[in-house]
């Protein structure tokens, strides 16, 4: 039976005050106030021409202006190329890239290709962007200065998928991967053309942190984790699904090298 550990809803909550900020995750079932996304990554079929929708929601009774743009990840870290300096040509556009956000509102950003050529044979990654700058108001006491609204930024992954990829995705990539030990570092080679999310990876029943587990394993390519120095045994993993779910538990011997 699935697990499910990322089909919750983002909700970026601004607090009142002065412009205090936070980021909760809510499980399914409840209906939290903020801006909420109802998905944690975006899967771009080649076939939808047209492009996809990215869905938001201002469950809040403020009004903001939506800031989306189209980033690439950093793949020492896996998460947002924070020395990109805006400039960088995407393959992607997003628009609108910048709207006002009306309290009760929901806003479809439309992500399209850019025309840039990208890999037939396997899946490409970007981040979305999307940052939301609460509305200012005029202090009545003009001898008191105006409070500091501080805007936050949620990224989420959006994987360009070719036509032609395997239909089982993601689960049907899981058991493919291949482990090896070489000294303290575990090496996952993925044969897959689907870039690999682990939701768990441990080696003898040490399991990794969500640091080492934002490393993505590239498509038809490997990816290295620090284990600590001695660690031996079985590797055990799942994966993140498209839809956010774990996928099936599986267990392997490493070969060592």
């Amino acid at each position: 039976m699935k697990q499910q550990i990322t089909r919750w809803i983002i909700t970026l909550i601004f607090l009142g005050g002065w412009g205090a900020t936070s980021v909760k995750v809510y499980a399914e079932q409840k209906d939290p106030t903020g801006i909420s996304f109802y998905v944690l990554r975006v899967i771009y079929p080649e076939s939808e021409k047209g492009g996809v929708t990215l869905r938001a929601y201002n469950k809040t009774p403020n009004a903001y202006l939506m800031q989306s743009w189209i980033r690439p990840v950093d793949f020492t870290t896996g998460d947002v190329d924070l020395k990109d300096d805006g400039h960088t040509a995407m393959p992607f556009i997003i628009t609108p890239p910048l709207q006002r956000f009306e309290p009760g509102e929901e806003l479809a950003l439309r992500i399209r290709r850019a025309g840039a050529e990208l890999p037939k044979d396997r899946e490409s990654v970007y981040f979305i962007s999307m940052k939301a700058i609460p509305s200012q108001s005029k202090p009545k006491d003009e001898q008191i200065s105006p409070q500091v609204n501080l805007a936050i930024v949620s990224n989420m992954k959006l994987f360009y998928r070719p036509d032609g990829l395997p239909e089982s995705g993601v689960a049907g990539a899981a058991p493919d991967l291949k482990f090896s030990l070489q000294g303290d570092m575990l090496v996952a080679n993925n044969p897959t053309p689907f870039w690999l999310t682990f939701s768990h990876l441990s080696v003898g029943g040490y399991a990794l942190d969500k640091s080492q587990l934002r490393l993505m394993v590239p498509p038809k390519g490997q990816q290295q984790y620090h284990l600590p120095p001695g660690t031996r045994g079985d590797v055990e993993w799942q994966l993140i699904d498209e839809d956010g779910w774990n996928t099936a538990g599986q267990r392997q011997s490493p070969s060592s090298h």
